[in-house]
């Protein structure tokens, strides 16, 4: 979105968003949100780790109070903290600390425990009554000024064609992101439910649209937040009709309050929710059924902290086709490497009629 904003311009992104969310809505309209379940579940497993890792990597330098450019992969992030380690904030290590703990201690003292919201507010309190200097978010929009229409304007003419394919690709970055994030949260919640992605996509573009005549830019689901609420056992609507009242509520009314808390006691919050994604379950099912679904595992991982989320995206699931094929290529010559599955039932071929009989 930034290097389309500096290609196009600020004053197309209403135009931008407005094309996404109308994209999105036909998708799912056309129930076109299918194309998921052709993802193998070695590049969805490859996907959670790695966007356990983004967030990790992601909150260092809020838990520590760094600054590190902008743009960088997650790798470079990593490397960008380990060289600035020696300017680490201790006020604010401990209020990242604080929040972590008590995430991880407050559920096994009750289960009903709203363990995020008290720790981000015993850390706001902390640091306001002890005067640490650990660096809050800052000012933020107030009051109902702060929602203004603008609707979206049709660029020039001779702009459609280059922005057409901007809006294309974000389109594709935005949607794929928000199918895989669902796919990969079904695996993660205990229960029997299972994300419609049509509906998905048809509430994204809708809310995009909307985002739009309010300047708005382009919106995607992310697991971080869905994360946190399987974490704390929170698996209907409600949270997500909740946080947005609660942001509302927050820019129209409280945002002197909100504006006081700690940038490192909401890393620890959302350092919390992605160690909790670092093995996903379907890893061990995608390992089970075949062994060798280990490389698109990694070059997913791999890909997406190096490269980026779309890229490492498109290479593990290169990877996982190439693997089939010189599987499909082996079995048919008679190759030594072969599907585990295809070896069982090599190994255990099915009883004989007589063999039937006899038992």
């Amino acid at each position: 979105v930034c290097e389309a904003v500096q290609t196009h311009g600020l004053g197309t992104l209403p135009f931008i968003t407005l094309a996404c969310g109308g994209l999105q809505l036909a998708m799912g309209v056309a129930r076109g949100g299918g194309i998921t379940e052709y993802v193998p579940e070695s590049v969805i497993a490859g996907f959670t780790t790695g966007i356990g890792v983004m967030i990790l990597a992601g909150q260092l330098p809020k838990a520590l109070d760094l600054t590190v450019p902008a743009g960088l992969n997650t790798v470079e992030v990593v490397q960008a903290v380990a060289s600035g380690i020696g300017g680490t904030n201790p006020a604010a290590l401990a209020l990242a600390l604080g929040v972590v703990g008590t995430m991880h201690a407050a559920p096994k003292i009750h289960p009903k425990i709203p363990s995020a919201l008290v720790a981000v507010g015993g850390a706001t309190a902390a640091s306001q009554l002890l005067g640490l200097s650990a660096t809050p978010i800052g000012a933020l929009p107030s009051g109902l000024s702060a929602f203004t229409l603008c609707m979206p304007a049709l660029p020039a003419a001779e702009a459609l064609p280059s922005l057409c394919g901007t809006i294309l690709l974000i389109y594709a970055m935005t949607s794929a992101e928000t199918l895989l994030s669902c796919t990969a949260l079904d695996r993660l919640r205990p229960t029997s439910y299972k994300h419609n992605p049509d509906q998905e996509l048809i509430g994204q573009g809708v809310a995009n649209m909307t985002a739009a005549a309010f300047a708005g830019m382009p919106v995607t689901a992310v697991i971080a937040r869905s994360s946190l609420n399987i974490k704390l056992k929170a698996h209907s609507r409600l949270p997500s009709l909740v946080q947005s009242a609660f942001v509302f509520g927050s820019l129209a009314l409280y945002s002197d309050v909100i504006s006081a808390v700690p940038l490192s006691a909401l890393a620890g919050v959302l350092i919390s929710s992605g160690a909790g994604m670092l093995q996903p379950a379907e890893l061990k099912t995608s390992l089970a059924e075949d062994k060798y679904n280990l490389g698109p595992y990694l070059v997913t991982t791999c890909g997406m902290l190096t490269m980026g989320m779309a890229e490492g995206i498109v290479l593990g699931c290169a990877s996982s086709a190439a693997k089939h094929l010189v599987q499909q290529r082996l079995l048919a010559g008679g190759g030594d490497w072969v599907v585990q599955a295809a070896e069982s039932r090599l190994k255990d071929p099915p009883p004989s009629p007589d063999t039937r009989k006899e038992a």
